[in-house]
């Protein structure tokens, strides 16, 4: 808590005129039904990003809010392209870490199924590895699609790699990999 209280203070404390903010909104992509995040990029191309989220109740698992902390890296490479009468930027990749904690400690009534005895713990608290495609506008809104893996997917992916290759499409990579849409407003 004292990481994301420091963080939060960095992140409002940098002056105002030194990078671009953005407003984001996500659903899925393991992020929940929705997430909302503020997000600074300095050096254009380094995105420092905080957020809430909200997952909903199901059949094996409660509700339960999310907080997260994202860096986001988008090289400089994009190709411009004109549809429909507007001019669009697409940068065809980004990538980004995102540290996520759930406010419930008793995420899974039970476990799903086809997964080892002891394997995977349940837990509030998960770090998520994304690539996204861009598409700016130029009235400074973006819109993306983003593919994303949690850490215990990509570790079951290397332990168990024959498994996801046999019964998944893609190298196995169906198996794990997730993905949601979004929408970013400059401020």
């Amino acid at each position: 808590m004292r990481i994301l209280l420091l963080f939060i203070s960095l992140l409002f404390s940098v002056p105002s005129k030194s990078g671009e903010q953005q407003l984001e909104f996500q659903t899925s992509g393991l992020v929940g039904l929705g997430h909302a995040f503020y997000s600074y990029t300095f050096i254009n191309k380094h995105t420092l990003s905080i957020g809430a989220g909200y997952v909903p109740e199901l059949a094996d698992h409660d509700d339960m809010t999310l907080l997260s902390l994202k860096y986001r890296y988008t090289p400089t490479k994009s190709y411009p392209f004109i549809s429909m009468g507007q001019e669009i930027m697409w940068k065809p990749y980004s990538f980004s870490v995102t540290v996520l904690r759930g406010e419930d400690n008793d995420i899974y009534k039970t476990l799903p199924d086809d997964i080892p005895k002891d394997y995977y713990l349940p837990s509030a608290r998960r770090v998520i590895f994304s690539m996204q495609t861009n598409f700016v506008l130029q009235d400074g809104v973006e819109f993306y699609w983003d593919w994303s893996v949690l850490d215990i997917g990509l570790i079951n992916y290397v332990r168990n790699f024959e498994f996801y290759r046999d019964n998944y499409r893609f190298l196995g990579l169906e198996g794990i990999l997730s993905y949601g849409i979004g929408f970013r407003v400059d401020l």
